[in-house]
């Protein structure tokens, strides 16, 4: 059973002269605003797109999750599960409507690349599967997961892996940007919420000299700010961002916060940062004895690197090099990391070429989606028939 890789030529050409209906499916999907936690519409857009497709193993997990389900009919025991990923919220909230314009190279909108581009390479690749009629030997589980990007804590993808991990054998990770990705490590991560309470605040001019909660949170952004980070055995980052303190311009403030992350390739550059960042809370704690100053961990994984010589690593790029893609490895933060952490061989792949993603100003390459979409689909056909 099963369908030899060479008879979806036709398939190929199908997607490669379809350029204007997978813009059209893209811009759909991206105009429906989805910030983390506010995914609901895309979902049941999605639900939508599959039942009036005819597939009937369609459900919503307890999460959130669009999940579609194509068991194989081979009869042999030793067959294998496939899945296949992509997140469909957005890293930015755009508001009530996404703004979309075009040219006659780019479109432009939040979320266009990141990640409209890969839930229409995965929603192409299901649709086509379904009215070609394909059988593989292998099992194939699609998943539309929530919560990938930022305080989501790839939560979607947690669901999916603590329902159906035991059972998966290779995990394809669908994403945005970059044909010829091969995504084999996930950078570590660290990510908190630091916060200051100071309790009593008061008059800015009568009470001034009492704890000012902006000015202690500034003051530990300043000095984590000239820690120089460990750079030479892999990228060391960090980022403060959502910056929220009260008061008024004659008002002490008592409640101050950001959110904090610190990323990287190494697992030991990551613990020198995060010791660093917790001993220089330490020393203000010691100065404002009356003053609360923490900092929760909202999200934290460790950096993976699977062995790059594993076998989904080689059919990835022999299909890649089938299509004229030059393929690279890369390292980067996905819905792969969890599938990484939990022993799944995990490859993350791109569907476009885009820019500014994680920004209201996102836009992606028209002529790119046709090769990425090919891609994406011959990814997961490969899979099905001979992982």
């Amino acid at each position: 059973m099963g369908m030899p890789i060479q008879n979806i030529n036709p398939i190929l050409s199908e997607i490669e002269n379809g350029q204007e209906k997978l813009l059209k499916l893209l811009i759909s999907i991206a105009s429906i605003p989805s910030p983390t936690g506010q995914e609901q519409k895309k979902i049941q857009f999605l639900k939508e797109k599959f039942q009036k497709y005819g597939i009937k193993n369609v459900t919503i997990d307890s999460i959130g999750n669009c999940i579609i389900q194509i068991p194989s009919k081979s009869t042999n025991k030793k067959k294998k599960t496939i899945l296949a990923v992509a997140h469909v919220d957005t890293a930015c909230n755009p508001g009530e409507k996404v703004s979309i314009t075009e040219d006659e190279k780019y479109i432009y909108g939040h979320g266009i690349c990141d990640n409209s581009a890969g839930v229409t390479g995965l929603l192409t690749t299901i649709a086509l599967i379904k009215k070609h009629h394909l059988e593989f030997p292998h099992n194939l589980i699609f998943g539309f997961t929530v919560g990938e990007e930022g305080l989501g804590a790839k939560r979607g993808m947690k669901q999916i892996i603590k329902d159906y991990g035991k059972h998966i054998d290779a995990v394809i990770n669908v994403e945005s940007h970059h044909i010829g990705r091969v995504t084999n490590q996930a950078i570590g991560q660290y990510r908190s919420m630091l916060s200051i309470k100071t309790k009593t605040g008061g008059h800015s001019f009568r009470d001034f000299g009492k704890p000012n909660a902006n000015v202690i949170l500034s003051q530990i952004i300043s000095d984590f700010s000239h820690f120089k980070l460990p750079q030479v055995k892999g990228k060391t980052t960090w980022n403060v961002g959502q910056i929220k303190g009260e008061g008024s311009v004659n008002a002490i403030p008592i409640d101050a916060s950001c959110l904090f992350e610190i990323r990287s390739e190494n697992n030991g550059y990551l613990q020198k940062a995060k010791e660093e960042l917790e001993s220089i809370l330490a020393n203000y704690r010691k100065q404002y004895a009356d003053v609360d100053i923490n900092a929760s961990t909202t999200a934290e994984n460790p950096a993976i690197n699977f062995p790059s010589d594993h076998k989904i690593y080689k059919l990835t790029i022999k299909v890649q090099k089938q299509l004229g893609i030059a393929p690279k490895f890369t390292a980067g933060n996905t819905d792969a990391d969890v599938s990484l952490a939990n022993g799944i061989p995990t490859v993350s792949i791109g569907t476009s070429e885009g820019w500014n993603t994680h920004s209201l100003n996102e836009y992606i390459e028209k002529k790119s989606l046709p090769l990425g979409v090919r891609q994406v689909f011959m990814v997961i056909c490969t899979f099905a028939s001979s992982f």
